[in-house]
Parts: C-alpha cells; structure tokens; sequence
C-alpha cells in the first residue's frame, strides 16, 4: 500500500472509480436483485476493470481500494466501530453508552438476525472477499505487463499482488469464522455471469483449510517486510500460526509464531523511543504514539496509513470516541472548557465500550500497562494560559452498585492507546473522529500466539519465558512454568492487546467464550449470554435473498 501523503501520485476520482468497482463487484454476492434483470445491464464495472488490469500498477491500485475497504475496521458503523462487534459482550469488554444496535451485546436475548451491525459486517467482509477475488483471478490474465523487465521479476511482481490479496481474502474469512462459524466460501470473481443465489454454508474446517492455503502462499511469496500499510509475511505467518492453533496443529503454530519471532526485521521493543521518549512515560506507551518502522517501532507488523480528509487513502477513525469515557458529561468536568478539556486528556469520547473492571483488576499496581499512562486514572487542566501548569479536576472510577449502574458511566477509567491529539490542529480534539496512523498488528501478539502453542505442546517452562518476555517490558513479575494455563495466556493478552485484539476470536477458537464472559462481564450473568452466542446469527436477508438453497440460521437464532 503506498504510503499516505500529499505526493500521492493516484488521483481522486481513480480511486474513487477503483472503489466504485469493488463496491459494486462486492455487492452481487449479497445481492437480492432479480437475476434476469441483473443479467441485462451493462456491466460498466466489467468494463473499467478490463481497463485497470493491464499491468503492475493498475493492481497496485486496485489494492490500494482494498485497503481502504480494510480501513474501515476502526470507522463509525452504527454507533461504534466494525471492530466493536469482535470485542463487546465479552469477558473484557461491556457496553456503556449504548445504542440500539450495540445493546443487545449487555443483553443477547435481544440480538437477532436483523440486528444492522451484525448485517452491515457481514456484507463488509464479504465485499473484501470478492474484490480480492477479483485481483487474485484477474492477475492470472497472462496478457498483463508485470513491468518485472525479465521473466522472474515478472513472476515475482505478480505473486507479490496475489499474496496480498489473499492474506486480506484470509483476514476477511478469519473474522466470518470466528464471527458465524460456517460460512459460504466464494473464491472466484462475481461478474453477471457467474452471479448465484444458491450458496450454501461451509465447514469451518473448509474454511480453514482454504485460509492456510492463503496464507502459505503469502509466506512464501512476500518479504518479511513489504512497504508501510501493506501486508506482508510476518503478518500472514502470524495469522498462519493462530490458525493452525485452530486447527489443532500445535507444532505447526509454534514454527510458523517462531519464525516471525526470530525474523531480524522485527524486535519488541523494550527502551523508550520516538517523539516523547524523554518525557514522563513508559516504552509500552510509547508504541501507541510511535505506531510506524520510520518512527522507531520495531514491533509493529501491520500498520493503518491515515491522513486528512483532502488526501487520498485517508480515514475518519473513530476508534478513540468508541473507547475513552464520555467524561465531558460529568456534572463537574462539564463546567469546564470543553475544547481545552479534550486537548488535555487525549480528545473527545462517548465511551460506547468499555474495559470491564475484571479485566483492570488483572493488572498488578506495577505493570506498565496499567500505569496512569496506559490507563486514564484523572483528569487535567491547565492552571495558566500557556498550559505549563496542571491541576487534576477529577478522577476515573469503577464504583456501582447494580450491573445497571455501568449504562452511561462518565468517568468510568479507559486505555489510552487510541487518545489522540491533533498536533496540527488542536480545535480537533473536539471532533469523534482521528486522522492518526495506528498499529494493526504487532510482534506482541506473536509471542501469545507462540506461548499458547508452546503450552500446547507440553512446553509450560518455554512458554513461560515467551510471557515473561512481554511481561518483564512492562515491570510485571515473573512467572514459571506452574501458572502456564489457557485461562492465565487469554488474561495475557487482555492486559497486552486489550482493546487492539478482536476479543472474541480468542474466546471462540479456546472454547472459552460462554464460561469467561459469565464469570467476568458484570452486565451478563447466564440469563444474558449463552452458549450458542458464541457465534452471531446469519444476517436474514442473507437467508432471504439466497432462493436457490436453504441457508441454515445458527442454532439459537431460528425464531428470532
């Protein structure tokens, strides 16, 4: 993906016809239009991809717009972000400004098949399948001009595109089996040639299988480090090894975790850098202000590119208005001025998600990832006109009587990884959204992934010095071999990814999601949450829409 600037040389109504394209292309699959007319239009989206396809650069713009689909991971989507649906409603994270369409995660008995975020999400990842499917068929074309200047680099050019497109193919279908279990698997272009409405529901297994060949293929085929926002083989062998934890191949998982691991591209990084590296603060907060490699970030795998809204390839992120509390509501903080209350304390936020404080109580006092610069503990104000001197004009707290206490809690305490203050433009602070880059994916969650295989494989004492590697980073005590168990790695990696990891794909692949989320969401007891909402209902205009077959609904969601 090319790096986000004003020198962007893809001009806007390209990318904006690029995405025109996908959109529609993505479309067809969800599609509940009559197949005779479909058939009958003129297929302009056919005829501009004819005319993008013809060499290296026209796919690189095509990926590009995917990317951008991707992006829209951390955008608005009906009142949290896309990402939210992975993450609330389970044992870390509870809803507290709720919305209709995000309620239903405080309480399961209300979320059915028309429910729009779970709609809207299903379409999304289905629309990424389907444009990658469209580079990865379209880049067989033996008509097409890799700009390679000899037979290998043009073969190599061209694996390099197919490779991205299909780590993003597998990332769309990571989160449909995590988020519905069996799902159609569509691996060819949509056109109105090929368009169906008789799909059926694959295995898990299919799907899996179908992801490791993906992902295999983007191992063996991509650096260890491509350009910045682009996918590359430290992310699809990160991807590869939690799949295969999946899968029930343990060792595989462990080989596939220590290869990025050792790769010399990457490091944890373990002394304090980037912009703030000498002021107050601590190494692990200082990943989240330093997000990309030309920062001085050794750790991240995966970054999101962003700007401002004028420039190509930018995004309105969302992500902080979803995760810092609404404080600006509190009876006192409200009296103050606003603007300079955002710009202070890391911006504007509804706090529509929330931390549950089982997951803050599984810090130590000591532990970096805790401390008052991970974790918004007060609240302050300038006591000058030049902002040289603070007061703390309030504090976070976890204090309710009633589970019901937790709807609407101003100054319940938040992460600050995604706080944000606009350096250019300090009124911004006001604003929901951000234009910051951000980490996606990071060496951190390598080492979790490769901790539990190590456990898996009998391994307790080595996975234990993979923890303590991530432990002793941010001042959390050591541990040994006898406190390794699945409970205490999935603990791990609240404290490490909290709010950064799709919670649920780690509940759902252990088999965990039902008995944590009981024992440690305060808004769900076992007459809010079931077993069966491990996976969410299939959306039932999807069902609806899908004539020519009968597309089972997930056990629970039959009547509803």
């Amino acid at each position: 993906m090319l790096p986000v600037t004003i020198k962007k040389t893809i001009k806007y109504k390209h990318m904006k016809k690029i995405l025109i394209l996908f959109t529609i292309v993505g479309a067809i699959f969800m599609s509940s239009c009559n197949e005779d007319t479909f058939l009958l239009e003129e297929p302009k989206d056919d005829i501009f991809a004819e005319n993008l396809f013809l060499n290296y650069d026209g796919f690189v713009n095509g990926l590009n717009a995917i990317y951008a689909l991707v992006r829209e991971d951390r955008e608005t989507q009906s009142n949290v972000v896309r990402a939210s649906l992975w993450q609330m409603g389970t044992d870390n994270t509870f809803v507290n400004n709720g919305a209709a369409q995000s309620d239903p995660f405080n309480d399961y008995n209300d979320l059915h098949s028309e429910n729009v975020l779970v709609r809207e999400n299903f379409n999304w990842l289905y629309r990424i399948i389907n444009s990658s499917n469209l580079i990865i068929n379209r880049a067989e074309n033996t008509s097409v001009d890799w700009l390679g200047g000899n037979d290998a680099e043009d073969l190599k050019n061209q694996n390099k595109i197919i490779a991205q497109a299909r780590v993003l193919r597998a990332w769309a279908y990571r989160h449909l089996r995590y988020g519905w279990g069996a799902v159609p698997l569509s691996l060819e272009e949509i056109d109105g040639t090929t368009y169906r409405n008789d799909w059926e529901r694959n295995s898990i297994e299919e799907i899996n299988a179908q992801m490791e060949i993906d992902l295999l293929f983007a191992t063996q085929n991509l650096e260890m480090k491509e350009g910045t926002g682009e996918v590359n083989a430290a992310v699809a062998g990160t991807m590869l090894a939690e799949l295969y934890l999946d899968m029930g191949e343990n060792g595989k998982a462990e080989t596939e975790a220590l290869k990025v691991i050792n790769s010399p591209e990457y490091n944890l990084m373990t002394s304090r850098f980037g912009v703030e590296a000498s002021e107050p603060g601590t190494v692990f907060t200082d990943l989240f202000k330093n997000p990309k490699p030309s920062d001085g970030n050794q750790e991240v795998l995966w970054v999101m590119n962003n700007a401002y809204a004028d420039v190509v390839g930018s995004s309105y992120v969302t992500i902080k208005n979803i995760w810092i509390s609404y404080y600006s509501l509190d009876s006192q903080l409200k009296k103050k001025n606003l603007d300079i209350l955002y710009t202070y304390n890391g911006g504007k936020g509804s706090g529509r998600t929330s931390v549950t404080d089982s997951a803050f109580r599984w810090y130590e006092e000591t532990d970096d990832r805790y401390s008052e610069y991970a974790v918004k503990k007060y609240f302050i104000y300038p006591t000058n006109d030049a902002a040289t001197e603070f007061e703390v004009i309030g504090e976070t707290n976890m204090d309710y009587d009633d589970p019901e206490d937790l709807e609407d809690n101003y100054l319940w305490p938040y992460v600050t990884k995604w706080a944000y203050n606009d350096p250019f433009v300090l009124d911004n602070a006001s604003l929901s959204g951000q234009y910051n880059d951000q980490m996606y994916m990071r060496l951190a969650e390598t080492y979790l992934i490769a901790a539990e295989a190590m456990m898996k494989n009998s391994k307790p004492g080595l996975a234990a010095d993979y923890l303590n590697e991530l432990r002793r980073r941010s001042n959390a005590s050591e541990i040994d071999a006898s406190d390794v168990t699945i409970d205490f790695i999935l603990d791990e990696r609240s404290r490490e990814l909290v709010t950064e990891e799709y919670r649920k794909h780690a509940l759902v692949r252990t088999g965990t999601f039902y008995d944590r989320t009981v024992l440690y969401n305060p808004r769900l007891d076992d007459t809010k949450v079931f077993e069966y909402n491990e996976y969410f209902p299939i959306p039932q205009g999807i069902i609806d829409a899908n004539t020519g077959a009968v597309m089972e609904q997930n056990t629970g969601y039959e009547n509803n």
